[in-house]
């Protein structure tokens, strides 16, 4: 059996998160509060790819974005 591992690119990964959000016109304060956090300190952490979300706030960025997780996230 082949089989290659995926692995996050969470640079890209980054990148698309911030590029949606931008697209949607939601400010990041908006996201932040939507997704229940304080500050959107952690969202901006997010699009360089510092950190990234975790698979529920992957899935409620799907959701508010109207796409599947699979389009939020990078793959190699």
């Amino acid at each position: 059996m082949d089989y290659i591992k995926a692995t996050l690119d969470k640079k890209r990964t980054g990148r698309k998160i911030g590029n949606l959000i931008i697209a949607s016109k939601i400010t990041f304060e908006e996201v932040a509060a939507i997704l229940g956090f304080t500050s959107p300190r952690v969202i901006y952490e997010w699009i360089p790819g510092k950190k990234l979300p975790n698979i529920e706030n992957l899935a409620n960025l799907a959701r508010m974005f109207n796409v599947q997780i699979e389009d939020v996230i990078v793959l190699r």
